[in-house]
């Protein structure tokens, strides 16, 4: 299937995908970058220009490698639509924070719905490329990495700052060690302190939002389990999932605990917000160091 397609995290979404960046930095890389590769280098660490309209670009993109796969004989049959659950919802983020907060315990009637659809969109972009001639889809891959990649050096990279990139990808050295940089930087240890700080102002004892965020995580997982093995004799005569809540499904019992949960996580995501719209918020500051330092990086 030619090139394994890994997602590596540049530019501005780092702090979201740092388990997708730690996964690309696979160690030294001994061969120079390729023209594109070398383009793509150019812009990391860069910010997007203000101008662009994010949807026009990706569509841009989308047309770009259509274009390109077409010389090659193929038909870009496009990403599976996969959209998240914010999007799913018909959502923004900040609508969604204001209702769902973290979305741990306050989504688990939501999840069973939006992950049908998600694997039926799966399912459906893997029979469109099943449905190839065999010679097609061993070389699709590697078309549309190529193609993907010349999108970037014409488009700009996108603006969610995933890519597509083959495995032995000097990128990755970069991203590896403007991480490693950003995670040593003094002004992160700072940003956290400055945080907890203001978070401590609203009774919260949190260090980091990883000390705040999984242990509410951690507990939402009974409640989605007892959510889906209980709503499943419902479904199976007859309900559906999109109408179901957890009020229809979990007991009187369960309920006032679910409740419970979801108010501690509201309350902990609205003094969240707050701290952030105050100016105390670590992904920012990690955003904003780990960028000066790729930037620092590829200029070297």
């Amino acid at each position: 299937m030619g090139h394994t397609l890994q997602r590596c995290a540049i530019g501005a979404a780092a702090a979201a995908a740092l388990a997708a960046t730690a996964a690309c930095a696979n160690g030294p890389v001994d061969r120079e970058p390729t023209a594109v590769e070398a383009s793509i280098i150019e812009q990391m660490g860069q910010p997007p220009a203000p101008d662009l309209d994010p949807a026009e670009t990706e569509a841009a993109r989308s047309e770009l490698v259509a274009a390109c796969m077409a010389e090659d004989d193929l038909e870009y049959l496009g990403p599976p639509e996969t959209p998240s659950l914010v999007e799913w919802l018909g959502l923004t983020p900040d609508e969604f924070a204001a209702e769902y907060g973290f979305g741990h315990s306050t989504t688990i009637d939501l999840r069973p719905a939006y992950e049908i659809a998600t694997a039926d969109a799966v399912e459906a972009f893997r029979a469109r490329m099943d449905a190839l001639p065999e010679a097609d889809r061993n070389r699709y891959r590697s078309s549309e990495l190529a193609c993907l990649q010349e999108s970037y050096a014409e488009l700009g990279l996108p603006e969610n700052g995933t890519v597509h990139l083959p495995d032995d990808s000097p990128i990755a050295d970069y991203t590896a060690q403007a991480h490693e940089a950003t995670v040593a930087d003094p002004r992160l240890a700072e940003a956290a302190r400055a945080w907890s700080d203001c978070m401590a102002g609203s009774g919260f004892d949190f260090e980091s939002r990883d000390e705040m965020g999984l242990p509410l995580q951690e507990a939402a997982v009974p409640f989605a389990d007892a959510f889906a093995a209980q709503g499943q004799a419902l479904v199976d005569a007859g309900r559906d999932w999109n109408d179901l809540r957890a009020a229809d499904v979990l007991d009187a019992e369960q309920l006032a605990a679910l409740a419970e949960l979801q108010g501690r996580e509201l309350a902990a995501a609205d003094a969240d917000h707050r701290c952030a719209a105050e100016g105390h918020d670590p992904d920012a500051v990690y955003l904003q160091v780990y960028d000066e330092h790729l930037d620092e990086l590829t200029a070297a």
